[in-house]
């Protein structure tokens, strides 16, 4: 069993630690703690602009229409 946790370290107590050793109770843990840069997450409206700007500069896309995508997505799935 593997479980994350993100939380800020002010919030590390004995409680979660107990919640810890509950939930793995009579097994070995590794115990990996790291710090999270926090990301900003961009809204809709700016990550529909970088797919314009991406989708200008690739063009339009022609498929020859003698492909047989059905049987290439076989081939891949095999």
């Amino acid at each position: 069993m593997q479980v994350t946790y993100t939380l800020p370290a002010d919030s590390l107590n004995e409680n979660f630690l107990e919640q810890v050793k509950d939930s793995f109770a009579g097994k070995k843990v590794n115990i990996i703690i790291e710090d999270v840069n926090e990301t900003v997450s961009s809204d809709q409206s700016e990550l529909f602009k970088k797919m314009e700007i991406l989708r200008k500069r690739i063009g339009q896309i022609k498929v020859d229409p003698d492909l047989d995508l059905s049987s290439l997505a076989n081939e891949v799935n095999l």
